[in-house]
């Protein structure tokens, strides 16, 4: 019996250990670009869920309340932005990220929240089809970033990905696109605390503040945290000298105002015991003549981890510096004409795609020539390591191809450009 047990377990045992060695292999060059995609829906799945809950379902109610309901609300809420459509193909950046946006109509949303409120016993309380009142856009995007995982590189070079977002700014040129992601949703969170610390300290009236009302329970405690997280982006992350960023979010009085209200009659309708029987009456509105601005606003900070510094990395550091070529784009213009007998539709969408081939035929030969230094360049280098070949046609599929330009003869142009930043990280 135990020898029996004991052969099981060494099954197990060298199983586990081969699953592992699997798993720490460096990832081919299409399995970090798969990485990366998925990682990026899942962050746009987040911004999606984020913007819907700021919805306002009436004057005082938003979807976030409604979602805040229960588990199984917020549950079903989840897996509804789960099937959200992707719009478009994803782009991949020369550092390795990649961008992706998903999508959904106001309608949809409506018909769905409207569905998830019949199956739940709080549901009769929202009438969703108001919604459309207070939302003027008709289909709601959102834009998420993803990398591939840190080991997703071939450890023999043991070097990630640069940021080309960052390019030029002093002490980012060996942030890695992690590093850079890392870095911005760190500053993100600090602006999330720090806009929840600003709301807190706003004075309703007399001695009474924001915090002492969060104080009555954990129920209101977390409904400024979810409120706090549908803060508005305000303007582009700012990348400083020495690996820090920063962005500002913000929230209108207003906004702020109707929450209280909303978690008020929230606290009433489930006959909460108030600690302080101000809260019973208190007039929130009164903030507006309290609180001199009319938006609050917070700024928040991030830092880039070390581990995320190529220079972190040993025998990496020599490979920081960025040569003069690498600021540059490479560009080709191709031309395409649709096959004889092909009318319509059909024979603008094959014109487009024998440009784009062609432009991309054109480009493949540019980047092939661009000098590595005064006496090779990238095909020399490819033929010296064939290992490199797929690299570099990899790096050149994600060339950024240009909206198609109908020529009066019928044939169509198109223009690809490709920066050469991202060309360092494969050679290297």
């Amino acid at each position: 019996m135990i020898r029996n047990w004991l052969k099981v377990a060494g099954i197990v045992v060298v199983v586990l250990f081969a699953a592992g060695a699997v798993m720490a292999q460096p990832l081919s060059a299409p399995q970090q670009k798969l990485l990366a995609k998925r990682a990026a829906q899942v962050d746009a799945y987040r911004k999606l869920a984020e913007i819907v809950k700021g919805f306002r379902i009436n004057s005082q109610t938003y979807v976030r309340d409604f979602v805040a309901e229960s588990d199984q609300i917020k549950t079903s809420f989840n897996n509804f932005i789960k099937g959200a459509r992707v719009a478009g193909m994803p782009r991949y950046l020369p550092d390795g990220t990649c961008e992706l946006d998903v999508e959904m109509t106001v309608q949809a949303i409506v018909t769905a929240l409207t569905e998830i409120a019949r199956h739940n016993s709080f549901g009769h309380k929202y009438k969703f089809n108001q919604m459309t009142q207070y939302v003027q856009e008709k289909i709601i995007r959102a834009t998420g970033t993803g990398v591939p995982r840190d080991n997703a590189y071939p450890a023999a070079t043991q070097y990630q990905p640069m940021s080309s977002v960052t390019f030029g700014i002093p002490g980012w040129e060996d942030v890695t696109a992690r590093g850079r992601l890392m870095a911005e949703r760190a500053a993100l969170v600090d602006a999330y605390r720090n806009l929840a610390e600003t709301v807190k300290g706003i004075r309703i009236s007399g001695q009474t503040y924001v915090r002492d009302f969060v104080a009555e329970s954990d129920y209101v405690q977390t409904s400024l945290d979810t409120f706090v997280k549908g803060a508005r982006i305000v303007g582009p992350y700012r990348y400083l000298p020495g690996g820090e960023v920063e962005v500002d979010i913000e929230v209108t009085v207003q906004q702020v105002v109707r929450q209280l209200n909303t978690v008020r009659q929230h606290l009433v309708q489930r006959g909460w015991g108030w600690r302080r029987d101000i809260f019973r009456t208190v007039n929130f509105n009164n903030i507006v003549t309290v609180y001199p601005k009319k938006v609050v606003r917070a700024t928040g900070n991030g830092v880039v981890p070390p581990k995320y510094r190529n220079a972190a990395i040993p025998g990496t550091a020599a490979a920081v510096s960025m040569p003069a070529w690498a600021a540059g784009v490479v560009s080709a213009v191709g031309t395409g004409v649709p096959p004889e007998g092909v009318t319509g539709t059909e024979a603008k969408l094959m014109a487009v795609r024998a440009a784009e081939l062609d432009a991309k035929r054109q480009l493949a030969e540019k980047v092939y020539g661009v000098h590595i230094d005064a006496r090779t360049t990238v095909r020399d280098f490819v033929v010296q390591h064939d290992m490199v070949r797929a690299d570099v046609d990899t790096y050149m599929a994600g060339a950024i191809v240009g909206e198609p330009r109908y020529l009066s003869d019928g044939s169509v142009e198109v223009t690809v450009d490709l920066p050469l930043d991202g060309l360092v990280n494969v050679i290297r």
